[in-house]
């Protein structure tokens, strides 16, 4: 299979600073560089490197995820592709037609109608006009505004403006397309209908490179995923793997930022410290879970005072931030008297039922009237593996208890008797 993308070593670097936009700010600003490089100032101090040394290889019919956060370097690499931008140093060979869903309706008109944007559109993103007329129909179809193709699109709704530039750019069937956050915009029923064409044109042979912070949507669509911090490469591999690499490191992020904030808050009017959160399983293991099996989370905790009563909150936390369970003793109706000294609570889960995946256990305690919180501290990372192999590849949050049945139904009593047909 032959390949349609190579991206080999790409770097990109931007010049930081205000666009020069007249001969004396030119002059202004050639005189204040040549005053740097006299006084032996860094010429390269306000360069910015967006990508540094990216790599990968595209085949037909794949398709790549780039995930990462906002300033990654996602969009970088998109725009290197489409040609807006060129990279200062590496190659790029892209062979075949390309098409881009980023700035959908980009090229409407406002004054003109959805049936006159419709051709405008198809011919600036290079389709004939023979073409556009063939796949007009399917276009108008595909959008749901056959009611209002002849209405200014100035009158159009967002979403429809939307919905519109989607069915118009998907309808080029490309060598390569480019996805940039498209499928955050519209309603469930327009996303999945998005999804769908997303995924014909994959198996028709065209090379996706798809960005969305929508961490599903990714997992759905894309075979393999690049995961970018900084402009550098910190994962690639096969998308359930990045992508759980990628929420760990998000989560890890979120968790210290926090754990700094209590920190500072607890310095001053500390009652109750948790001095410990952890999960075990019934075989004492610590870091690796059965779905169907027993475990049970340990909060240890050392009081410099009588309490009296507390609440404790669990939160059992995936790695891409989805609260999978909560636990309240209150809502239990379990009491918890805490007197001056150290303690273990301990909350049992027969069977732990949840599905394969990272997770970790956000303990907090708080006082009778939960006006106060004593403290919050988390677990260290754990690992649930499922009952089956296969598990890995699916996507959920807890794997109930559960029990088969099956009954035949005799024929007769499926029978429909004459006479008894009606018509709907």
């Amino acid at each position: 299979m032959s390949t349609t993308i190579q991206f080999t070593d790409v770097s990109k670097k931007y010049h930081l600073g205000m666009t020069r936009v007249s001969l004396p700010e030119l002059v202004s600003g050639w005189t204040r560089s040549v005053i740097q490089r006299t006084k032996g100032a860094a010429n390269g101090s306000r360069d910015f490197w967006a990508l540094r040394d990216v790599s990968f290889d595209l085949k037909k019919g794949d398709s790549l995820a780039l995930v990462g956060e906002n300033g990654a370097g996602k969009t970088t690499i998109l725009k290197l592709l489409a040609n807006i931008t060129k990279p200062t140093s590496g190659e790029i060979h892209i062979n075949g037609t390309l098409s881009a869903l980023i700035e959908l309706g980009a090229g409407f008109h406002p004054d003109l109608s959805g049936r006159e944007n419709i051709f405008l559109n198809g011919t600036i993103l290079g389709l004939k006009k023979d073409e556009i007329a063939r796949r007009y129909d399917s276009i108008v179809d595909f959008a749901g505004l056959e009611k209002f193709i002849d209405t200014p699109v100035k009158r159009y709704s967002s979403g429809m403006a939307v919905r519109l530039g989607f069915a118009v750019a998907a309808s080029i069937d490309p060598d390569v397309l480019l996805v940039d956050e498209v499928l955050a915009v519209g309603d469930a029923a327009f996303r999945l209908k998005c999804m769908n064409r997303i995924q014909e044109l994959i198996n028709n042979g065209t090379t996706l490179v798809f960005v969305s912070h929508n961490m599903g949507l990714v997992k759905a669509v894309c075979q393999r995923a690049l995961f970018i911090e900084k402009g550098v490469v910190r994962e690639y591999g096969e998308t359930s793997e990045v992508v759980e690499a990628y929420n760990r490191v998000m989560n890890e992020n979120r968790i210290s930022e926090f754990e700094a904030v209590q920190q500072t808050e607890k310095i001053h009017s500390s009652t109750c410290e948790i001095t410990k959160v952890e999960i075990t399983a019934e075989t004492g293991q610590k870091d690796i879970f059965a779905t169907h099996k027993p475990a049970a989370i340990h909060i240890q905790y050392r009081s410099f005072h009588d309490l009296g009563e507390i609440a404790v909150v669990l939160r059992i936390i995936r790695s891409d931030g989805v609260s999978c369970a909560v636990l309240y003793s209150r809502v239990d109706r379990k009491s918890l008297l805490v007197q001056k000294g150290s303690g273990v609570i301990k909350v049992s889960l027969n069977p732990l039922q949840l599905f394969p995946g990272a997770y970790y256990v956000a303990a907090t305690i708080k006082n009778a009237e939960e006006s106060m919180v004593h403290d919050l501290a988390y677990s260290d990372w754990f690992h649930v593996a499922g009952t089956e192999q296969a598990y890995k590849d699916l996507d959920a949050v807890y794997e109930p208890n559960r029990t088969w049945s099956h009954h035949l139904m005799p024929i007769g009593d499926l029978a429909i008797k004459e006479g008894e047909h009606k018509t709907l």
